[in-house]
Formats: structure tokens, C-alpha cells, sequence
């Protein structure tokens, strides 16, 4: 058992780079304009297996070329795609919007995405049960499909580590699905809208009374990332927060992608490192996380494990 399986999206990210956004009405010159494969399930297993990982992708493509051409990519890097159904539809696409200081604004259509059923994840059920470590999801696919397959892992007492990403964030979203998670994570403001709004994270001390009040939902581990200050932490077990601080950068240039960076690496850590504490598993995830915000694009600025420092993957605490 040693394989991670996201299942979730895939799209084709459309990026275009502007000094600003236009105001309603307004048509503005952009800077440059770029294709990129996303889709935050497609990203989460990319960062995965360029850090060396066998990664397995379920999911949903149309039957047009750049359906194809996701196919072509994940191939192209390694990742089982067997479990890849193709629908009459099209794939899904997003548009990504990204100022000079490297914020980002995304629209994206769903298409295919929107298309995975039960049947589509039971196929690969089998593989889920007794070869899969750590199992990823999002909200970019339809939630009763989550929902159905933890649930179906869960009743079968499954040893893999399910972790579900919120995102997008649903003011209405499925409960159950907090609860059957071994690991919820989330960014700073889909934490806010879990908790209804009730604080605004503007602070280390109020991110952590965020945390608290999913807690209280009944998640088990809860991540919240909070960009350039890192990320806290806290469990049912352990509900006092841990605050994992990340190196600055100064001029960052594009962080679309980089949640799901942090969530890919943190799978590889969990099964590759195991010995290690979840708090040095996040740390390290963290930082593969913020050295992606220093290039350009999402599955592009990924780092390969080559890239990085060898100590990052030692099996013991080191201080990066």
C-alpha cells in the first residue's frame, strides 16, 4: 500500500498576466497569455509524483482535444490514467487571472468535471482498497460522489488516509463529508465560510479560532493555509493549534496552484516519510509550497525532486 489516488479535476488552465484587473465595462491590454494544465485534482497528483510518487488520477475529460491532451500530460509524467472515463461533454477549462504582485483570480467551467458518478470511482475500488495509502479529493467534482466513496472506505475499516481539500468552498456543503475525512484542508477564506463567516482571518490568533470552530464540526485533523504565514494545524486529539511558519518571499510572481502544491507534497510526505510528525510533514510540504510562487503557472512551477534540497526528504527532523 504505497500508491496515492486523487480523485477530483482536471482542466486547462487559460492564464492571462495584467498589471490589474479591469473595472466593469472596462477592456484592458494584458501582458502575456499562457495554456497550462490545472484543475486542483490534476495539480495535487503532479506535485505528487514530480517529487517521485505513484500516483493514480480518477476522473472525467470530454472527448476533444484537450481532454487528450490531459491524458497526454499525466502520461507524460507517469501517473496511471486508467481510471480516466471520457464524456460526451467538454473538458472542463479555467481562466486565471494573475496581477503584477501575483494574486490570482480564476473562473472556472466545470464541464466533464461536473460528470463523475459512483460508477466512474467504483472501478477503481479494488486499487482504493488495498493498494492506496493516501487518497485525495476536492470540491470540484460532485460532492455526493465524495461523499459516496468515503463513505464506502470507511465502512470497510480502509487504512489509507483520506484527505479532502474544500475548495471551492460550498456555504451548503455536505457535513458528513468533514467528518469522514482523516484530514480537512483548507485556505484562509474557505476556512470562513465552513465557519459561517462568524471570524475573519486576519491573524495568526484568529486563524486559530477558525480552527477551533471546524473542530467543533467534527473533523478530525484540520490544515488551514494562510499564504506567505504558512499554516496552522490542530486534531480532535491535540486541539491546541500549531503554527508552521514558511520562509518569505519578497517578490512573489504567481501563487495560483500553490495550495495544491502544499496538499501533493503533503501526501508524498505521509506516505514517504511516515516516522516523521504531521507537523514536519506540513513544514516540509510548506516548503515546496512557497518555492512555487516564485514561477510562473500551476503544474509548471512544480518542482522535481532533483530540484530540491536533499535533506527535505530525510527520514528524520532537519532544520531547512
Amino acid at each position: 500500500m504505497s500508491k496515492i489516488v486523487v480523485i477530483g479535476s482536471c482542466n486547462t488552465d487559460m492564464f492571462f498576466y495584467t498589471s490589474k484587473l479591469p473595472n466593469l465595462g472596462q477592456t484592458i491590454h494584458g501582458k502575456k497569455f499562457t495554456l497550462d494544465f490545472g484543475g486542483k485534482g490534476a495539480n495535487q497528483c503532479i506535485a505528487a509524483q514530480k517529487l517521485g510518487a505513484d500516483t493514480v488520477f480518477i476522473g472525467c475529460v470530454g472527448s476533444d482535444i484537450f481532454g487528450r491532451d490531459i491524458i497526454s500530460n499525466f502520461e507524460r509524467w507517469g501517473v496511471d490514467t486508467q481510471f480516466i472515463t471520457k464524456k460526451s461533454v467538454d473538458t472542463g477549462v479555467a481562466q486565471i487571472n494573475v496581477t503584477d504582485n501575483g494574486e490570482n483570480y480564476i473562473i472556472i467551467v466545470a464541464g466533464a468535471n461536473s460528470t463523475l458518478q459512483k460508477e466512474d470511482v467504483d472501478k477503481a475500488y479494488d486499487l482504493l482498497l488495498k493498494e492506496t495509502s493516501v487518497v485525495l479529493f476536492q470540491f470540484e467534482t460532485p460532492l455526493e460522489t465524495t461523499e459516496y466513496i468515503l463513505n464506502k472506505l470507511s465502512t470497510a475499516n480502509s487504512k489509507c488516509c483520506k484527505i479532502v481539500n474544500g475548495a471551492p468552498a460550498y456555504t451548503n456543503s455536505y457535513q458528513n463529508i468533514l467528518k469522514l475525512a482523516d484530514i480537512f484542508c483548507v485556505n484562509e477564506s474557505e476556512a470562513e465560510v465552513y465557519t459561517n463567516c462568524i471570524k475573519k482571518i486576519n491573524s495568526i490568533e484568529t486563524a486559530n479560532e477558525v480552527l477551533s470552530l471546524l473542530l467543533k464540526q467534527g473533523c478530525k485533523i484540520v490544515i488551514i493555509t494562510l499564504g506567505s504565514l504558512g499554516a496552522v494545524f490542530a486534531s480532535k486529539d491535540e486541539r491546541e493549534p500549531q503554527w508552521v511558519k514558511v520562509p518569505k518571499i519578497e517578490n512573489p510572481i504567481d501563487t495560483s496552484g500553490a495550495g495544491d502544491a502544499f496538499l501533493g507534497s503533503l501526501a508524498y510526505f505521509i506516505v514517504h516519510t511516515p516516522n516523521l510528525s504531521l507537523y514536519e510533514q506540513i513544514r516540509r510540504a510548506c516548503i515546496i509550497a512557497t518555492r512555487t510562487v516564485q514561477f510562473q503557472g500551476t503544474q509548471k512551477s512544480y518542482p522535481l525532486k532533483h530540484d530540491l534540497p536533499e535533506e527535505l526528504f530525510n527520514q528524520n527532523y532537519i532544520n531547512i
